[in-house]
């Protein structure tokens, strides 16, 4: 019988003297010698003081470590606090603080009066002596962080961008999408229709004359499905009557294809489609007025695809997405000026940058299953065809939903050693597991990591076995705190619940010297906060790199993450860890496009005062020293939809030590450690999932109890929120939930 390479047994853990960031030991010899309280200079062949030399797998080999030094960075408060909107160096819609040339005095003065649209930072959310660190750090040039050998996941490549200024002045922009049942407002909205793999995906170009001083916009459909003449375009919503529309029309068919800068031949270079058509608007239709920079144009597509492309009594009527065009910007956005009484989500809201999604306006519990709002042509439809793979059975090939057929070519390929069957089954609506009640089985979404033992790296079904035992139970003042326990048979093992699926494309984008600069693993700057990056080799090509994904950081890409789960969940073994391709290497891109396109729910109340007060404490308590507000990603990532976002993730994917009270029974140096997970999306768990499930074992039931849960880097702030009036301790919660 096959046995899935991921079952080889972990043996005793890689000595990784050389494998750690020098961090804050990393001073030069000259410092080191001028200051006699500085940490001593790390010795060559030495290991760090805060490496974990017993992490779950071996870390990263033949490493030339990276090296960043004590006091040369900014506070983490400045990440927390202030790169939401400020964004160090040019080409930001804030002031670059780097250009600031007032005085320190200066400095402080504006940091607690505002003004301009800043708020007003109280010495509770921020003391004088940490903006005087803040300030002194802008004002010198710091080492750049040294990656040393340390790889980055992706190599800079150019790619055809979504908006580009044409020769002839004109803005092109780009964008895709597929079909719905139904407008946004409405019912059979959000739900992947039967057959929606089976080319109901579509691109289109919009051409924007503003740029060049006309009043003329010109949209292209480009749907891989052949349409009929029948097509209909609907544009400049009629604010304040559901998704009616001041035009209705037909669509001008077997158009020139638009020229876009870059692009010699659209179908081999971009992606396939079936025919062009085409409508252009010359003025604003609520308006009546010519087209002006920041109009927000809204436009659909009335869908009609010709029998003979799709099967015998499949549907061929649809609805598409509501675009909202910024005239004159090249950008869409989920920012509506009405949708039932409710406009927005407005820019701070948006927390995946670009890709962020509409709220959720019928059928919330589907808000985690939209694609990305600025998903490309090239993208789409993988993106369709990789979600079937995930709702597809690998042991009997049927799909979750019903009305698609059983999918034969990936029938039978679940291995012998299984805990599941399909992806989905353990991601409820992309959403996370929950804490095991009863025996494990295949319908449970907790998995049980193994250490040391002859059963391999993770508990399987038919292996071995695991259930529920004992709940211990605690006080802490009117909050009842359950720590589940279990009976696994073996002695070291740690259980871990699925976790959300949302914005990984967008984490897995952030570049590494971003990530290293919020690690401080000997805590320099005496705060409190230690987080240090997780280091591990790419299994496809040896490199060392930065771990991001995982409840310990331990995969280092999501082609790693889903090969990972498709062998130790599935039995389903791919080349990207070294197995045979049961699941072809295609197949598996598709499952990785799918799971980077994941479009990011928008915060929602974020006006509302309750919410923004609760902001505010977060901040002031010290959630933010780790759950970081705000990152930006890089501008290499393959994806070009994910590249240059300004983010609001809430983690800085490093780990930090959580006390024992959240130690795992694993048995390594560092059972207390685990990464940051990110907050997006956590208050959508009760709507999505139907519970809430939180934490690594899922044993908190709610944002307070996995507060009253953390210790260790996080007591301190614990303590803080305990002490918080019961109003504004709701206020803080109210606003995690929000996210």
């Amino acid at each position: 019988m096959r046995r899935p390479r991921s079952r080889g047994s972990v043996g005793q853990p890689t000595i990784l003297a050389l494998l750690a960031l020098a961090g804050c030991a990393g001073h030069t010899e000259s410092e080191a010698e001028g200051d006699a309280g500085a940490s001593p200079v790390q010795s060559q062949g030495a290991s760090p003081a805060w490496l974990d030399a017993s992490a779950e797998t071996s870390g990263p080999k033949d490493l030339d470590p990276p090296v960043f030094r004590c006091g040369e960075h900014a506070p983490r408060a400045f990440s927390a606090l202030c790169t939401g909107c400020h964004r160090l160096g040019e080409g930001q819609p804030f002031p670059d603080l780097l250009a600031f040339d007032g005085s320190e005095a200066q400095f402080l003065a504006q940091v607690r009066s505002g003004g301009n649209g800043m708020p007003a930072f109280s010495s509770a959310a921020i003391d004088d002596a940490t903006v005087a660190a803040i300030f002194a750090s802008l004002k010198k040039a710091p080492t750049p962080i040294a990656l040393g050998n340390l790889e980055p996941l992706f190599a800079d490549k150019e790619l055809l961008p979504i908006s580009t200024l044409r020769s002839d002045g004109v803005l092109v922009t780009r964008g895709a999408g597929r079909v719905r049942g139904r407008h946004e407002l409405e019912g059979s909205y959000g739900p992947f229709h039967e057959l929606y793999f089976e080319d109901r995906t579509f691109g289109f170009v919009i051409e924007d004359y503003t740029a060049k001083g006309e009043s003329k916009v010109v949209v292209t459909y480009l749907p891989v499905a052949r349409p009929t003449d029948g097509t209909n375009f609907r544009a400049w919503k009629i604010y304040g009557d559901g998704n009616v529309f001041h035009a209705n029309t037909g669509m001008d068919s077997d158009v020139v294809l638009p020229a876009i800068p870059g692009v010699s031949n659209y179908a081999s270079e971009v992606a396939r489609y079936a025919r062009t058509q085409q409508r252009t608007t010359t003025n604003n239709a609520r308006t009546g007025k010519p087209l002006q920079k920041g109009d927000l144009f809204e436009f659909e597509f009335g869908v009609f695809i010709d029998k003979a492309d799709v099967r015998a009594n499949s549907r061929t009527a649809y609805y598409t997405d509501t675009y909202r065009y910024r005239v004159g910007l090249g950008v869409l956005t989920p920012d509506s000026a009405d949708a039932s009484g409710k406009p927005g989500p407005h820019a701070d809201a948006q927390l995946g940058g670009g890709t962020s999604t509409i709220w959720a306006y019928a059928e919330p519990e589907l808000y985690l299953e939209q694609m990305a709002l600025n998903i490309q042509h090239e993208h789409v439809q993988p993106f369709v065809e990789g979600r079937r793979l995930f709702h597809t059975d690998f042991q009997s090939g049927a799909h979750s939903e019903a009305g698609n057929p059983v999918f034969s070519e990936q029938a039978n390929k679940r291995g012998p050693l299984f805990v599941s069957s399909s992806c989905t089954s353990c991601h409820p609506h992309n959403g996370g597991g929950r804490t095991l009640s009863g025996a494990l089985s295949e319908s449970s979404s907790m998995t049980f990591k193994l250490y040391g033992g002859s059963l391999g790296s993770q508990l399987q079904l038919g292996e071995a076995s695991a259930k529920s035992a004992a709940t211990e139970t605690r006080t802490v003042g009117a909050v009842t705190l359950k720590r589940p326990s279990f009976d696994v048979g073996v002695d070291k093992y740690s259980p871990r619940i699925a976790r959300r699926l949302v914005g990984l494309g967008l984490l897995e984008a952030i570049d590494e010297t971003t990530l290293l600069a919020q690690a401080d693993p000997d805590d320099c700057d005496g705060d409190g906060i230690s987080g240090r990056p997780q280091l591990r080799n790419d299994p496809e090509t040896g490199a060392p790199r930065v771990g991001r994904f995982g409840w310990r950081a331990e995969k280092v890409s999501l082609r790693h993450q889903v090969a990972d789960a498709l062998e130790a969940d599935l039995g389903v073994t791919t080349r990207a860890l070294g197995g045979a391709d049961e699941l072809a290497n295609d197949d598996l891109e598709r499952m990785v496009a799918y799971m980077r396109l994941l479009g990011v729910p928008p915060q929602r109340d974020a006006e509302d005062a309750t919410v923004k007060r609760g902001q505010a404490l977060f901040h002031e308590v010290g959630c933010a020293n780790c759950h970081l507000p705000a990152l930006s990603t890089g501008n290499t990532h393959p994806f070009v939809e994910l590249r240059g976002q300004s983010i609001r993730p809430y983690t800085d994917l490093l780990l930090h030590d959580m006390g024992a009270d959240l130690a795992d029974q694993s048995g390594l140096e560092n059972p207390r450690e685990w990464r940051t997970p990110p907050l997006w999306g956590v208050g959508l768990s009760q709507t999505v999932q139907g519970y809430v499930s939180l934490l690594h074992d899922g044993r908190a039931a709610s944002v307070l109890e996995a507060v009253l849960w953390h210790g260790g880097e996080a007591q301190a702030v614990r303590e803080r929120v305990q002490a918080l009036p019961a109003d504004q301790r709701a206020a803080l919660i109210r606003f995690v939930e929000s996210l």
